[in-house]
């Protein structure tokens, strides 16, 4: 068997390559590469897999890792010794690596010897059996670290050997270029400058080796703050005396003297770190952000930059930056510098002072040189940095004050610093821009799951999938990686499925292996923020709808002893939860939560808050929205009867417009209201129903409207509330009508006159016969809304006038004799419902008159009057945002300007019919077409 760590790990049999399994078993097999001879404990395992913060499952998981090992490599490869603990079993030839410090061991050995010729073979061997940076496929964990060191070091050894074996054979021009690529990439190799003088020097090129030391001593000095070695400086003065010594016989010129080897002047670290992980594999999309970070390079020159890429857990931040990292490395020739900050993991966050010190090692300050405090070693860093051209990725960061003190100063540096938080610090002190990833595009997160599924599936189910995983990376390979094994229609079905179900999408979005999930990194971030915003954001987790207002979120907050206390709070905590992305902030000052973030806040709210918070959190937001709604329907109709009383009025509207656009904003917080409402809490359900009214009537939102009042109407019976369920029942009647289906309409209105004469509601009898004359004018049966208009009269005979319903009844009795033809009493009826309706009603109703008035004026040949109805019935339209009845306006002014013969202002108003019928759905957008085509013909 022949296993290779130089390089990518891997592991061949002379079947082919051993497939090592997941990553923490790959790094398992890397760390037992590492020390092939030795007993791992299982702590030092835990230790090397994990570092500082392993999961409590890490012991078995240990077990688990070790078992995969002994499978694929075999019983007797993998040994459990009696203390419990791992040890590989290979042979030295069987490794790369040990293959490899043999032949230099080999090669350094012959050099001593004398024997230059032997020495170069085999340290050539060594060096073209080198594969790469070691583990390369691994990332720059700590457990590695120490080797991949150790095994640089030989590699540089090595090249010193053989170099210096090329230069006992004379071969001094054949090793100049090698040499001054050497030295630029191992600037503190002072061997290495020793050789390219000699090199250098022995080619005639005095000065240029004279040079060469000014060079190096300028790079110690400057750098490290330290003079040249006894051997350098001696190589000096022997150039500059033109030493015989120089010149010795190439095949056995002596050693030079005082030239300290690798291991006399203290550790050598890695000078050109290349600390990157491995560049992700499957990523897919973000071309937009990989652009601009091309540009935030291009345009940086030999300055500092720094870039922040912030976003939600799990959208693929760490990603992001480590795959742009690997295609411009190129460009940085002093390395890369790596690490995980550990902001938002399971252990402790890492000290910026910790950090520097690893740092300066790894740029070759020994450690008996490092200063002890934080700020001295930012200072160092900073003074090491000056003059190198480096790739600094900063992963994970808590916070701006974690990330301040490894900033470089000046220097020809680029630094990403990745977080879930939106770093406002480092964007107010240091100008940092900031680049905000969302979720994938749709396109990219369809992508992401086929790339993983060997075989093909619906277009629509993955695009279904694509949207419960919310887009977010993470979530998409984890259901992709739940499919992986098998791509039939019925195991995508069956995901679907499960992740359609809230209670279970959390569940089903995670793997066991490392505890990877979505609810995983959430509670990751959630953990980070104080007690008073994580309860806060289990309480956001209750809202009914997408979108929070402050107003709403105050009151949520409010659900504490400290009530009025948390409710002022509650804009400090929004905006620590937006900070952490938890929340997004949304247009109009409102908030959102990504759907698998609510579904975890929701979570959250059922471990931590009690049963009687719960109802207190959800009875209040409920309650705001019942009589914030109601307070806007006042406006809308504010001579109708009242839907119910309220105990409070949370908002003010100024006028019409502003209670529509409140609620065009809440649509959807009301609509979601209503159906989770329904059978908990159906009082309020059927309320925030009746209180929609004005605004569905207006807006002609049908379907939504017959959706809605259908669960009001069941919330209303489920309450034991027949008022309500009379008042729901006898509007869906309306929307049924609007629709075109006069049999739903008609027996909605029958069952609402029917609980109204039970409740002894004669008005509200009244008007559901009224309703029911409506369905007919609409159905086109003139002769059945007249009879039942006469019905409704005759019940509110014996009470006192009802204004708005006095205005109604005329004007459905002026519709129905127009339909019959009986032109003179519809004129007569329009006329009276106009008068009272202009004394007593509102702007809608007398818009819907004048539009009436506007046709039968045409009808009659009296255009001029049918035009003046016409705009003033178009004026009050646009003042009530009423779209429907903008159309009929400009529908019927549009017929009055043909009839006239005034092509152009006919056509003008057609057209905007036209648009505003195609808006809403309405089949009158067809026969507004035909008109138009025939007034072009």
């Amino acid at each position: 068997m022949e296993f290779s760590v130089l390089g990518p790990t891997r592991v061949r049999s002379p079947g082919g390559d051993v497939a090592l399994g997941p990553p923490k078993q790959r790094l398992l097999m890397a760390v037992m590469l590492a020390h092939p001879h030795d007993v791992l404990s299982v702590d030092r395992i835990v230790d090397a897999l994990w570092g500082a913060a392993p999961p409590p499952s890490a012991p078995a998981n240990v077990r688990l890792y070790t078992r995969g090992l002994r499978l694929a490599l075999g019983e007797e490869r993998v040994v459990r010794e009696g203390g419990g603990g791992y040890r590989l079993v290979a042979d030295c030839a069987e490794i790369d690596a040990c293959r490899f410090v043999a032949l230099v061991r080999d090669g350094e050995a012959a050099l001593a010897a004398g024997d230059a010729a032997g020495a170069r073979r085999l340290l050539g061997e060594a060096l073209e059996s080198w594969g790469g940076r070691p583990f390369a496929d691994l990332p720059a964990e700590a457990a590695l670290g120490e080797e991949r060191t150790r095994l640089e070091e030989w590699r540089l050894v090595a090249l010193e050997h053989r170099v210096e074996a090329d230069l006992r054979l004379g071969r001094d021009s054949a090793v100049v270029a090698e040499l001054t690529a050497l030295v630029g990439g191992n600037a503190f190799r002072e061997r290495f400058w020793c050789q390219l003088m000699l090199a250098l020097y022995r080619c005639g090129r005095r000065t240029e080796a004279l040079e060469a030391y000014h060079r190096a001593r300028a790079v110690l000095v400057h750098e490290l703050g330290l003079e040249p070695s006894p051997g350098l400086r001696w190589m000096q003065r022997a150039i500059l005396a033109e030493d015989p010594r120089l010149h010795s016989a190439v095949a056995g010129m002596p050693a030079l003297p005082e030239v300290p080897s690798a291991q006399t002047r203290g550790p050598r670290p890695r000078r050109v770190p290349a600390q990157l992980p491995a560049s992700p594999l499957g990523f897919v999309g973000r071309a937009g952000e990989l652009a601009r970070l091309d540009r935030v390079l291009a345009a940086s020159g030999d300055d500092a930059q720094v870039v922040a890429i912030v976003g939600p857990p799990g959208v693929g931040k760490t990603a992001l930056a480590v795959r742009w990292a690997h295609g411009v490395r190129g460009r940085f020739r002093d390395g890369q510098l790596f690490i995980d900050l550990r902001g938002f993991g399971s252990g402790c966050e890492l000290d910026p002072g910790a950090v520097l010190e690893r740092f300066l090692r790894f740029l070759g300050v020994p450690a008996a040189e490092i200063p002890s405090g934080t700020e001295d070693r930012a200072a160092v860093f900073r003074s090491l940095m000056a003059e190198r051209r480096m790739l600094i990725v900063l992963d994970n960061a808590a916070s701006a004050g974690q990330v301040r003190a490894l900033l470089p100063g000046y220097a020809p540096t680029l630094t990403l610093v990745t977080s879930r938080r939106r770093l406002d610090g480092l964007a107010a002190t240091h100008g940092v821009p900031r680049l905000t990833l969302g979720p994938l595009p749709e396109d990219d997160a369809v992508t992401v799951i086929r790339e993983r599924l060997p075989g093909a599936a619906q277009e629509v189910s993955v695009t279904r999938l694509a949207g419960l995983c919310d887009r977010l990376p993470l979530a998409l390979r984890i259901a992709a990686c739940r499919l992986e094994t098998s791509a039939s229609g019925s195991a995508l079905q069956e995901l679907i499925s499960e992740l359609a179900d809230e209670r279970t999408r959390l569940d089903r979005l995670s793997v066991d292996e490392e505890e990877i999930s979505v609810r995983a990194v959430l509670h990751a971030s959630l953990r980070t923020l104080p007690a008073p915003v994580r309860r806060f954001f289990g309480l956001l987790g209750l809202h009914p709808g997408p979108e929070v207002s402050p107003a709403v979120a105050a009151v949520l907050a409010s659900v504490h002893p400290s009530g009025p206390v948390c409710a002022n709070s509650a804009p400090q905590w929004l905006d620590r939860l937006v900070e952490g992305h938890l929340l997004v902030a949304a247009p109009g000052g409102r908030y959102a939560m990504h759907d698998l973030v609510r579904i975890y806040a929701g979570e959250r709210a059922a471990a931590e808050l009690t049963g009687e918070e719960r109802e207190q959190a959800m009875t209040a937001v409920l309650t705001w929205y019942q009589d914030a709604a109601n307070a806007a329907d006042r406006v809308l109709r504010p001579k109708e009867r009242p839907n119910f009383g309220s105990a409070t009025r949370p908002l003010d509207f100024a006028d019409d417009a502003a209670a529509v656009a409140w609620f065009d904003d809440e649509a959807a917080n009301l609509g979601a209201a209503v159906r989770q409402a329904a059978v908990s809490y159906p009082a309020h359900a059927w309320r925030i129903a009746a209180a929609m009214f004005g605004w569905l009537h207006r807006g002609h939102h049908r379907d939504q409207w017959v959706e809605l009042y259908s669960v009001a109407a069941q919330a209303a019976a489920l309450a034991g509330e027949p008022q309500g369920e009379a008042i729901i029942t006898g509007r869906i009647a309306v929307a049924y009508s609007l629709l075109g289906d006069a049999g739903q309409a008609a027996t909605a209105c029958r069952r609402a006159y029917e609980i109204r004469l039970g409740l002894g509601d004669t008005l509200g009898a009244a008007t559901a016969l009224l309703n029911l004359a409506a369905v007919h004018n609409d159905a086109h049966q003139p002769e059945d809304a007249i009879r039942w208009l006469g019905e409704a009269e005759a019940l509110v005979g014996c009470l006192p006038e009802p204004r708005h319903f006095t205005a109604l009844l005329h004007s459905n009795l002026g519709e129905a004799h127009h339909q019959a033809g009986r032109l003179e009493q519809a004129m007569a009826h329009y006329r009276t419902s106009l008068a009272i309706s202009e004394e007593h009603c509102g702007d809608r109703d007398n818009a819907q008159i004048l539009v009436s008035l506007s046709v039968l004026h045409r009808d009659m040949g009296e255009h001029g009057e049918a035009a003046a109805c016409g705009e003033r019935a178009l004026s009050l339209a646009t003042r009530t945002g009423d779209t429907l009845l903008r159309a009929a306006a400009h529908e019927s002014l549009g017929l009055v300007h043909a009839a006239r013969g005034d092509t152009a202002r006919a056509a003008a108003h057609l057209q905007e019919a036209l648009a505003e019928y195609e808006q809403l759905g309405d089949p009158k957008a067809a026969t507004v077409r035909e008109r138009l085509e025939r007034l072009a013909g």
